[in-house]
């Protein structure tokens, strides 16, 4: 709460730069987004009342704020309005780990096909050659080619 009371204060002074003043309300905003979902994340449930206070804001505007950030997927909530409360959304850990565990294996398996591919192509001495650079530089500045 401190901290954006200050940053409110300061506002003026930074608006005067002429470099910082275009950029001014997207990094306040920047800055307050972060600092909602700081404040939330170690938390199942939080009361927005208590949250507006300390975000010295209404709760209308702190509701709005906070479905602007659930849908954008930076907090991971529902906002339970009739009982002023934002609950987070219960994620399947074992599911997540899961599909993560599987992506890794494809990865892997991929890999080992490319390494597999590469032996082989070293193992019968195919190779790929072009033509120096310096020699093609040479021969395109005297016209021939």
């Amino acid at each position: 709460g401190q901290c954006l009371k200050l940053l409110d204060e300061m506002k003026d002074n930074l608006l005067l730069d002429m470099y910082l003043a275009p950029h001014i309300t997207t990094l306040f905003s920047m800055i307050r987004n972060r600092g909602l979902v700081q404040y939330f994340s170690p938390y199942s449930s939080a009361d927005l009342v208590k949250m507006a206070q300390s975000f010295n804001t209404s709760l209308t505007d702190l509701e709005n704020e906070l479905m602007k950030l659930i849908l954008e997927g930076s907090i991971q909530a529902r906002i339970d309005s009739h009982n002023k409360v934002l609950l987070a959304q219960d994620v399947d850990q074992r599911s997540q780990i899961f599909s993560k565990a599987v992506e890794m294996c494809e990865m892997y398996q991929r890999r080992a096909k490319m390494l597999l591919l590469r032996s082989a192509i070293l193992k019968a001495n195919i190779s790929v050659k072009c033509a120096n650079r310096d020699q093609q530089a040479i021969g395109n500045f005297n016209g021939t080619n």
